[in-house]
């Protein structure tokens, strides 16, 4: 059922998932194993121990510090790409060009309803942590006029299971021929009032007149059901999604990955060296620990003295009594520690290969707070692209907001001159100080009128790059400034 690429890669999605949550799911009793490996010594009492919470194993995992070194990597890359809002255009002199409903994704567009904005958001993590994300343009009924409006539904990369594109035709630009979603949840029962889980698979695909459907396949014999369909001679409880009239000869769903877009575009999560540098430390931890516990406190030893009945600890005094004729000898045995440096040291070589990887060791924890040459710095090294990211995601929603002006009756000409979606990243050009701007600001207004080297305009715009998401248009900011002097 499921494509050889997606269970090759699908190890790494968990692995990645799961460093990210932190101690509770990587010392998860059915992830502990995987990420905390038994020694043979370990392997062989906990078969034999009735009682599996008193093993070696056991103590070694419940002292050992998962130190969550990866979700910071994860959360400054893409805050950095939050830094700065997207520009977005639906139509090449005015926004009008295009319907309302297409523009209404903008503001409304996906489940959340927090608009482009929010769905970037959550793009740039997904491919961040997973390396993939599947956005799919649907139609739902608008609540208060009835009318259909269009919403972009988001799929994790673990949802996306299957699919192919339409290889036999040259010019598709490797759009999908059928693609298969995992859409299982649970439901609950009222019988048992109780929630039970629910097999349901959403295939879309293009039928033998190249148009697209949709079918549900659920409960129990969802998986049967899905093997004996037959793609393109349809039959069951077919939904062909039309908007005003028109169905589409294409399915409007794009599988957006690190630096790719394509459902055949296979690629590892972009950090996941960062996740197996984490889990090699807390594995060094525990062996750290357990030898701390074994070595670093002294035991004592008592020669040709019977055992005291009651028990004593170190620091107490205690007075054995000679057994035989050979003199009593007490000493306290100890190691050197050496074998505790040595694994000290291996956590912190563990931790420097991080500076290769991590934004925040190389920014020295700044995050998306730091400064343009830092980031650049950090991007030329190659290792995580956070602009092709970025750039890469944009694509993903703006292929998106054609799709919409397809439907919506543009051609492919007038689509594509209308709709554009472009990250900033000029976060990783130079920028100035701030307090450098109000100089030059003070500097260019005191100047004599034929001085003047910009415009206010200009200077606003400047303004705008130094503190992002923060002031309003320079033309909203003219008005409020005419409203605030009728006022006085």
């Amino acid at each position: 059922m499921l494509n050889s690429e997606y269970k090759r890669i699908r190890p790494f999605w968990d692995t990645v998932h799961d460093c990210y949550l932190g101690t509770a799911a990587v010392k998860n009793s059915s992830n502990s194993l995987r990420y905390l490996p038994l020694s043979a010594r370990e392997k062989k009492e906990l078969e034999e121990c009735p009682d599996k919470s008193t093993t070696r194993y056991e103590f070694r995992k419940k002292y050992a510090i998962y130190e969550n070194i990866f979700k910071p990597v994860i959360d400054d890359s893409v805050g950095l790409m939050q830094r700065n809002p997207a520009r977005i255009a639906f139509g090449a002199r005015d926004n009008t060009e295009s319907p309302e409903e297409v523009r209404d994704l903008d503001i409304y567009g996906n489940h959340y309803k927090d608009g482009l904005k929010g769905l970037k958001a959550r793009l740039n993590f997904h491919q961040t942590l997973y390396g993939r994300y599947g956005l799919l343009l649907d139609l739902v009924e608008n609540s208060m006029d009835h009318r259909p409006r269009f919403i972009i539904s988001e799929y994790p990369a673990v949802r996306i299971l299957d699919g192919e594109i339409e290889k036999e035709k040259p010019n598709s630009e490797n759009r999908i021929s059928w693609i298969l979603l995992d859409e299982s949840a649970p439901v609950f029962d009222r019988s048992k009032k109780a929630w039970v889980p629910q097999s349901q698979f959403r295939l879309l695909a293009l039928d033998a007149r190249t148009e697209y459907y949709q079918i549900v396949f659920s409960g129990p014999d969802a998986l049967a059901s899905w093997r004996d369909f037959d793609f393109k001679n349809p039959k069951g409880d077919l939904v062909y999604p039309s908007f005003r009239d028109k169905r589409l000869p294409f399915i409007p769903m794009t599988v957006c990955n690190v630096n790719k877009l394509g459902l055949d575009q296979w690629q590892e999560p972009p950090f996941l060296d960062v996740a197996h540098i984490a889990i090699g430390i807390y594995q060094i931890d525990s062996l750290y620990k357990k030898a701390l516990w074994n070595f670093a406190s002294p035991t004592l030893s008592v020669a040709n003295a019977d055992k005291p009945n009651q028990e004593f600890y170190l620091g107490d005094a205690i007075w054995p009594r000679t057994n035989g004729d050979h003199p009593v000898s007490v000493s306290l045995l100890e190691t050197s520690g050496a074998g505790l440096a040595e694994m000290r040291s291996a956590k912190e070589e563990m931790k420097n290969a991080l500076k290769y990887s991590s934004i925040r060791e190389l920014l020295d924890g700044a995050g998306a707070n730091a400064s343009s040459e830092a980031i650049q710095l950090r991007a030329a090294s190659g290792t995580a692209g956070i602009a092709a990211i970025d750039q890469t995601g944009g694509r993903a929603i703006e292929e998106q907001l054609i799709f919409a002006a397809l439907w919506a009756g543009a051609s492919e000409k007038e689509a594509g001159e209308r709709i554009s979606y472009c990250p900033d990243t000029s976060y990783l050009e130079n920028d100035y100080p701030l307090q450098a701007i109000v100089s030059f600001i003070q500097a260019n207004s005191s100047a004599d009128r034929g001085d003047v080297l910009l415009s206010q305009k200009n200077i606003y715009s400047i303004l705008e790059k130094t503190l992002p998401n923060t002031l309003s248009t320079f033309e909203d900011n003219e008005l409020q400034k005419k409203g605030e002097k009728s006022c006085i």
